[in-house]
């Protein structure tokens, strides 16, 4: 089920007709980007394409770049090791099972990450060939589809996590630290006691690893054990150079230095998940490179941002959507909860679709703030509509789902506006550039009741019309019809 290495996915990639290399030259200023953001919007519309390999980089002989890696379904349940096929609602119930199976990692002594190791005025980051992924990019953009490894200062907690990092020279970068996130946890602590802070930064591996960093899972949890029980099998780790911090293994290239309290400088704008260039132009953290180990013919990756479909918005869709029912079924107990979808076209964090079994009043309220309890519906733009369906409806059906909500729901008493609900990110549009800028504003959230009225149950049974739909056919007159069609 597992894949030992970011090489051995790129082979089943290859093996399913899900990989195109592309041996032309390819500028990484603008041009690389522009070829990504064309196969993200051809899968968009309903032609598959493949994740992208190119050869042939301008300036960059000898280097490779891979990127597209998840920017279709096909390729997450690929990454899971499940048929590429496999339905979505299928791998957001294989994910939350996995999970609740942690395995711990495997620390070994060396690995394929160390085969070459530059240290101080030998660290070079300019030599890969890292893209400026949109023409209003602030900076070339290392850090977007990668781990980045934190440890808390007064705990054993190690934190993976997804923040993007420009690079600043030849042995710094910018890393997006933002209020409310677990980077931003760990890194206060570092300030108050007026010390640098360690990290390290895993590119190029098991898209697993990937996927843990960018999952929102609550605060002291180990993501790489997460990993384990998304593989199957533990994540083999080893000791980086300069600090304590422990990386995996088959890493392409791994990041070490670390992040001093107090200093800062400009970065961005960057062409976020959002579909809109986020984080504007302030000063930021600044991570400093002190070792760089990488593979022979290290293969560099990267995801575009932007306007959706991407890499994240397919990878946070189903791992917000596993985490939210794990959350409201295993953690909280909300009795009736089915299903979970967070929309990809959503950016992902923006909408929650939630079926549920009317089994208590006020359902949809106690869903909905379970979710936003969570650390991935947190921030006032996560989870910022919430929609909860009946059972009969299918989540990921959007079609269904638009049905339930314009036949079922009358909006005068069942959409509830919450007004000023948490923190709210850096990166979200919706709100007046200011409050982005010093993190002062919040954003309100929606809980749209898209089923008919609880009470109708008891009271007004004959209220709730019934579903013309192909179950309606007794089972004799559905297998005739099937037989009519030459269906199996």
């Amino acid at each position: 089920m597992a894949h030992k290495d970011l090489r051995e996915f790129i082979k089943v990639l290859e093996a399913e007709g899900e990989l195109l290399r592309i041996k032309e030259v390819v500028d990484w200023n603008v041009e690389l980007g522009a070829v990504s953001r064309r196969m993200c919007d051809k899968e968009t519309k309903g032609s598959p394409a493949p994740a992208l390999m190119f050869e042939n980089i301008k300036g960059h002989p000898g280097y490779t770049f891979f990127t597209n890696t998840l920017a279709s379904l096909r390729r997450y349940a690929l990454a899971l090791g499940l048929n590429k096929d496999t339905p979505v609602k299928e791998m957001i119930r294989t994910f939350h099972e996995r999970i609740k199976k942690p395995i711990k990692p495997k620390i070994v002594k060396d690995g394929p990450c160390k085969e070459n190791i530059f240290r101080g005025d030998n660290v070079d980051l300019l030599k890969f060939p890292t893209p400026k992924w949109h023409p209003k990019d602030g900076h070339r953009y290392i850090g977007t589809f990668h781990a980045v490894i934190q440890k808390d200062l007064d705990t054993d907690w190690v934190n993976w996590g997804l923040y993007r990092m420009g690079i600043h020279d030849k042995n710094s970068t910018g890393i997006l630290i933002i209020k409310g996130q677990h980077s931003s946890e760990i890194f206060r602590k570092y300030q108050d006691a007026n010390k640098p802070m360690p990290m390290a930064v895993a590119i190029g591996q098991d898209p697993i690893n990937v996927i843990v960093s960018a999952a929102g899972f609550p605060a002291g949890t180990s993501e790489v054990d997460m990993a384990g029980g998304l593989r199957g099998e533990p994540v083999e780790i080893v000791k980086a150079e300069t600090c304590d911090l422990y990386v995996p293994t088959t890493a392409e290239i791994v990041l070490e230095g670390e992040v001093i309290p107090g200093e800062l400088k400009m970065e961005g704008p960057f062409g976020e998940y959002t579909g809109y260039y986020g984080g504007d132009v302030f000063p930021k953290p600044i991570f400093h490179v002190k070792c760089v180990t990488y593979r022979n013919n290290p293969i560099l990756t990267g995801s575009l941002e932007g306007v959706p479909l991407v890499d994240d918005h397919i990878m946070a869709s189903v791992s917000h959507s596993a985490l939210a029912r794990w959350n409201l079924i295993d953690v909280l107990g909300v009795p009736g909860v089915q299903d979970v979808y967070f929309y990809p076209s959503a950016a992902s964090w923006s909408m929650a679709i939630v079926s549920a079994k009317r089994l208590v009043a006020g359902l949809p309220q106690q869903i909905a703030f379970g979710i936003w309890a969570s650390k991935f519906g947190s921030s006032s733009g996560s989870a910022c509509w919430v929609i909860v369906v009946e059972e009969d409806v299918d989540p990921t059906d959007i079609n269904q789902v638009i049905w339930s909500m314009t036949t079922r729901c009358d909006p005068k008493d069942r959409v509830q506006i919450i007004r000023d609900r948490g923190w709210c990110t850096a990166l979200l549009p919706r709100i007046p550039r200011a409050g982005r800028v010093d993190f002062t504003k919040s954003a309100s959230s929606i809980i749209i009741d898209a089923g008919f009225p609880f009470e109708w149950r008891t009271a007004d049974p004959d209220s709730i019309p019934s579903v013309a739909n192909w179950e309606n056919w007794p089972e004799s007159v559905r297998k005739r019809a099937r037989e009519i069609l030459h269906e199996k």
